[in-house]
């Protein structure tokens, strides 16, 4: 692979050595099943990715006891009982050709009694700021049975063929509160200086080689900067690091936050890619360990120059594998332009419309074994799609898929529809580039793209789309030249330097329509009646719109239910009182049709209509219209 030699090179660790050094790092997806067991969801997403070319797969945190349960269905290994569904997950898994790690792992005070069943337990009796549940202390004696168990869980992994452990002491769970002064202040043998802080984590280090060898791969995470105030920072990760090597372990993985600095984690889109490698290569340039990098990674090149400038020896494609899970296989083909790219958009995190992952590029994750693999429809029918939005263009390649003859009808005007709108925010340039790889997916496919002189007649059906445009219709009308949020991000309106703009509207797209007129040079001021801004979006949109309104001199106002009287435009957002399922919300297209498609702007409903949209396509009856 002469475009990225140092990518797919191969890397030992302890006994086993990786095809390459992309990996897919653990990743929470609540595929397990309820029971805590390895089923068949969990195997079809993990195998997929495996297949498509990743040299090494971390599953999801893996329980080693109740108390630490951090969601419902989260895949447990406490127990013998387990060891079937596990086993079976490596043998598939090594089929595949990847090297399989399983991360173990207990919550600590970073989840609820209502998931657990039980007292939250922790290091010291300091609340999570986000959960806000009293943990109780730990006694010396029940640290020793949560040092046994993460020891039995980890044989337990090995006897059920698992290549090798990773200890997950990143993030500010178990591992980690006992690390990080922030959430450790015990006064015994346990905490106080660093040595007694990583007794907890060099026990189980200890126990795991005691019982599997020094040549078991043996991984540990870490956060490096944990962004809190009296939490660990680099220099204090620099050191356990060293202090880890000198343990004998065989990689760590260099992750950064907590809880308490969730947005630091869960990059959106826009932010760097890469963002957090620069951490990773501090630690490495002071220990000989190998480093695994995270931080949105999910372009080959960013991976290549960081393994090549020595910050990492492997690249962690963490919700990029989600978006696609042929990342490697399309790299190696030299077909990057086919890769359906992560958008940063955190629904994989958020889980909006559902509990388990999801994700608007690949409405397929998590049922890989299933639905479009199921086979082609029993009769090819005529399929017209107006419009070319996300959730149409998703929609046009999952019936082609089946076996449906797809004509996409667009104009330029709505080419794309409301993602093409967010494409021209300063910093969401990425849904351009999301647009196109779905477009491309479609052409693949066979659809046909024609403009709408040209579509033909006589389909056995016709999927319009309809539009998510929530504006509060009483101040659009009450104010003469009123614009709402969607007309000004779609019109490309001309605003004279310092012009006065006024945005009404609490929703991403208010934020985002102030955000594009402040950097066309007007004077902008955001007022909203809540407490906050981007309400509607996931917690990261809200701190970067707001970081990147204040940088072009925008005012904002919350917790105002009255408009300033300060002249200029004036643009209108959310209405707070309609919802997704508000009939009022909907803006409809004419003509005749037998299904509706949604589109909309803020990711968590677009993507309630992606994963819709793909599920009209694959239950499509066949049945000719009246």
């Amino acid at each position: 692979m002469t475009a990225y030699p140092h990518l797919f090179s191969p890397l030992t660790l302890g006994r086993v050595t990786l095809r390459n050094r992309l990996m897919v790092p653990a990743l929470t997806t609540n595929f397990a099943e309820p029971d805590g067991s390895v089923g068949d969801a969990l195997i079809g997403y993990l195998v997929e990715r495996a297949c498509g070319g990743f040299g090494v797969i971390v599953t999801e945190n893996i329980g080693v006891h109740p108390s630490g349960r951090v969601m419902p269905r989260m895949v447990m290994a406490d127990r013998d009982d387990y060891l079937p569904g596990l086993a079976r997950l490596a043998d598939r898994v090594r089929q595949a050709g990847a090297i399989l790690i399983g991360q173990i792992s207990h919550a600590g005070r970073q989840t609820r009694s209502r998931t657990t069943g039980l007292p939250l337990v922790a290091p010291s009796p300091i609340p999570c700021p986000l959960n806000r549940e009293m943990p109780r202390e730990l006694t010396l004696a029940e640290i020793g049975e949560l040092e046994k168990s993460f020891i039995d869980t980890a044989c337990r992994l090995a006897a059920a063929g698992f290549d090798g452990i990773e200890i997950h002491g990143a993030h500010g769970y178990l591992v980690g509160g006992f690390l990080s002064p922030y959430s450790n202040i015990r006064r015994d043998a346990y905490g106080g200086g660093l040595d007694n802080r990583l007794r907890f984590l060099r026990t189980i280090i200890r126990g795991i080689r005691s019982k599997l060898g020094h040549d078991f791969p043996l991984l540990v995470r870490i956060s490096a900067e944990e962004f809190v105030d009296g939490g660990l920072d680099l220099a204090q990760s620099v050191e356990i690091a060293s202090r880890l090597e000198a343990e004998g372990i065989h990689a760590l993985s260099v992750s950064v936050g907590v809880y308490g600095s969730f947005n630091k984690v869960s990059m959106i889109t826009g932010e760097p890619e890469g963002q957090w490698l620069e951490l990773a290569g501090q630690i490495k340039a002071r220990t000989r360990l190998p480093i695994v990098g995270v931080g949105r990674i999910k372009r080959a090149a960013v991976a290549e120059a960081a393994i090549a400038a020595g910050r990492i020896d492997i690249a962690a494609f963490g919700r990029a594998s989600i978006a696609d899970p042929d990342i490697p296989r399309k790299i190696r083909r030299g077909r990057e332009e086919d890769i359906h790219w992560c958008l940063g958009c955190n629904m994989c995190l958020g889980r909006s419309a559902r509990p388990q992952t999801i994700c608007p590029m690949n409405p397929l994750v998590g049922r890989e074994d299933g639905l479009l693999r199921a086979g082609r429809a029993p009769a090819s029918r005529k399929v017209l799609v107006d419009g070319s939005c996300l959730a149409a263009l998703s929609a046009a390649w999952a019936a082609a898929v089946r076996g449906h003859r797809v004509t996409v009808v667009e104009t330029d005007s709505d080419r794309g529809g409301m993602q093409a709108l967010r494409a021209r925010v300063p910093g969401q340039e990425e849904h351009a580039e999301v647009l196109s790889a779905a477009r491309r997916r479609a052409v693949r496919a066979e659809v046909r793209f024609v403009s709408r002189t040209e579509a033909s007649t006589g389909e056995d059906a016709i999927w319009r789309v309809r539009r998510f445009e929530p504006i509060d219709r009483r101040r659009l009308d009450a104010r003469r030249g009123a614009m709402s949020s969607y007309d000004l991000l779609a019109s490309g309106v001309p605003l004279p330097l310092a012009k006065r703009v006024t945005v009404l509207g609490d929703d991403l797209a208010s934020a985002e329509a102030a955000l594009v007129a402040a950097a066309r040079g007007a004077r902008v001021t955001l007022v909203t009646s809540s407490g906050a801004i981007a309400t509607d979006a996931h917690p990261g949109y809200r701190e970067v719109s707001r970081r990147r309104l204040r940088q072009l001199g925008a005012e904002i106002i919350t917790g105002a239910d009255v408009m300033p009287e300060n002249g200029g435009l004036v643009v209108v957002g959310h209405d707070p009182s309609l919802s997704y399922d508000s009939p009022e919300s909907w803006s409809f297209p004419t003509g005749e049709a037998t299904a509706y498609l949604s589109d909309a702007y803020e990711p968590g409903a677009f993507t309630r209509g992606v994963y819709e949209a793909v599920d009209l396509a694959i239950s499509f009856d066949c049945k000719v219209r009246p």
